[in-house]
């Protein structure tokens, strides 16, 4: 059985905000801790190794750091993922710069920690050969919800719309048909998905999914090969909505550059039709 893991980076050494999830061969790892590394590498195992990594922050290009604008976050900005489960854009000062120096950091961190087994999934690598993704939580759960689930959605900041989300998803089962489709082993993860309430944690969570989901050959990358890529839910999982959303973003021409759909495998172009 492979071994995946999520972290949620946070943001302070002050408080223990950054969570960290491992699920496979070893088991079920779920905990909080600070965002140092000495702190977060102390959580796991001597000898761990990653089949694949998801980082709740944004992963660049090795020894890269810029703050120019990601297409992967503008074309989740606009239209009905605005108020639903838009993604903060980290070309913005002050915390939004701080979240992309924190994923850049994270996964030069754990870059040692990534098996040199590469899943049999075809996928887009913005870190060439290593097997680490870009985690989108507020997405993942936000495209599994219908319409009427948002209209009882109240004014929330970015955190308080994460905890309303994923306790929405668990309300109406959404992590069932991703358990059934991808066929994930760890009953751990599902019942920690159901039960965990701590807020790190269960961003660590949907890392952790996030990347069962790549491993598993069942997931949507949406981005390109300068900005990143957002993975998120299987896309047949999509509500309408999220599906006719990215569909009218994708070609708006004030993306900076031109993006990709990939779908179980497949790459989708700004030309190419997406499947229902």
């Amino acid at each position: 059985m492979p071994n995946v893991a999520g972290i949620d980076v946070g943001l302070t050494l002050k408080d223990p905000t950054s969570g960290v999830c491992r699920s496979g061969d070893r088991g079920l790892l779920l905990r909080h801790t600070y965002i140092d590394r000495f702190s977060r590498a102390s959580q796991f195992e001597n000898g761990e190794r990653f089949d694949v990594l998801a980082i709740d922050a944004p992963i660049l290009r090795i020894g890269q750091l810029v703050y120019e604008v990601r297409p992967c976050e503008k074309v989740f900005v606009w239209g009905a993922f605005q108020t639903r489960c838009k993604p903060g854009e980290t070309q913005i000062r002050g915390t939004g710069q701080a979240l992309r120096r924190g994923g850049c950091e994270t996964a030069e961190q754990f870059a040692s920690w990534l098996s040199k087994h590469s899943p049999f999934t075809i996928f887009p690598r913005i870190q060439h050969e290593r097997d680490v993704i870009e985690a989108f939580p507020n997405g993942f759960l936000g495209v599994l919800l219908t319409d009427d689930a948002y209209a009882q959605m109240p004014r929330l900041n970015r955190n308080e719309k994460f905890d309303w989300l994923m306790d929405r998803c668990v309300d109406r089962q959404a992590f069932d048909g991703i358990r059934q489709l991808i066929n994930w082993p760890d009953d751990d993860l599902w019942k920690a998905l159901l039960s965990n309430s701590q807020h790190d944690e269960r961003a660590a969570l949907i890392c952790a999914v996030t990347a069962a989901c790549v491993w598993a050959g069942y997931y949507v990358a949406v981005g390109e090969k300068v900005g990143g890529y957002f993975f998120l839910p299987p896309w047949r999982l999509w509500q309408t909505w999220a599906k006719d959303a990215l569909q009218a973003n994708r070609n708006d021409r004030r993306l900076p550059r031109q993006i990709e759909v990939w779908i179980d495998g497949h790459r989708y172009s700004s030309n190419d039709e997406l499947p229902n």
